[in-house]
């Protein structure tokens, strides 16, 4: 027997709501950043070889610092007319090489993140690992249940050569006016630090991106090494990435800048990112 009229188009008017609610949720899918990428989420297969000689922390972050690079000037006009036109650029404006050379020696390099960068399977530490591939390289993570000190070292790499520690100050939810206010804390809790890695934009949806990258920078020594780090497309809200690039270029004779959008892939793996982000320095 044949179903009802109104049996029929109950039936008809139920499947509807089921394809609203499926189309619904495969477009708000799209729009979200890969799991790994975020807080809490699966580790990927990290990029680097060397494997880590820790078990992995549930919960953490850790900033890291970075040496100070310093260049001679020239002493006379002829040495000054002989130099490279690299070298002579290095020593007038900030640069990411000046920025690499500075924690190539035994060296503290602070990172300054987000939610995107505070967990162990993410890219902050994922590149991490790449690096020690060449050198020694231990990993804090900030601890953010406490909020006032970094968590032991993850032993990512012994291998011969400079020792880099990575101080891995990323706080989930963290905008950069979070961040600057952080910033005496994080310096106390880990070193001075000989170069700033700078990844945020995360949880800058409304903010003034600049104000609190002045207020951020303020509080750096002047002399120490700063890379603002554009992440890929996809996981900031709109205009935040180009407020960041626009703030660097204003700002060239106290920052250098790095934008991975032209090398990474549009909602990237956590791994992806790490990949794209020493592309981006090996070709700067």
């Amino acid at each position: 027997m044949a179903p009802s009229t109104r049996t029929q188009n109950v039936i008809v008017a139920v499947l509807a709501v089921l394809a609203v609610g499926l189309s619904g949720f495969a477009m708000w899918s799209v729009a979200q950043p890969h799991s790994s990428l975020v807080d809490g989420a699966t580790a990927t297969t990290p990029p680097a070889v060397v494997s880590d000689n820790q078990s992995a922390a549930t919960s953490t972050a850790e900033p890291t610092a970075d040496g100070d690079a310093t260049t001679e000037s020239a002493t006379d006009e002829s040495e000054t007319a002989t130099a490279s036109p690299a070298s002579v650029d290095s020593e007038s404006t900030p640069s990411v090489e000046g920025w690499v050379d500075a924690w190539s020696g035994d060296a503290d390099l602070l990172v300054i993140g987000d939610g995107l960068s505070n967990m162990p399977n993410q890219w902050v530490q994922l590149w991490a690992r790449q690096v020690g591939q060449d050198r020694p390289v231990q990993l804090h993570h900030w601890g953010e249940r406490s909020d006032v000190s970094f968590n032991d070292p993850r032993v990512l790499s012994e291998a011969g050569g400079a020792a880099l520690t990575v101080w891995s100050a990323s706080r989930a939810g963290s905008s950069v006016a979070d961040a600057a206010e952080h910033y005496e804390r994080f310096v106390e809790a880990s070193a001075t630090p000989d170069a700033v890695l700078v990844t945020l934009g995360h949880s800058s949806g409304g903010e003034d991106v600049g104000a609190g990258l002045e207020a951020l920078l303020d509080q750096i020594d002047e002399t120490i090494p700063v890379l603002i780090a554009i992440g890929p497309e996809g996981l900031y809200a709109d205009g935040i990435g180009d407020a960041f690039l626009g703030w660097a270029q204003d700002h060239e004779e106290r920052v250098s800048m790095l934008d991975v959008r032209s090398v990474a892939p549009t909602y990237p793996t956590a791994e992806q990112w790490a990949l794209a982000f020493q592309k981006a320095l090996d070709s700067a």
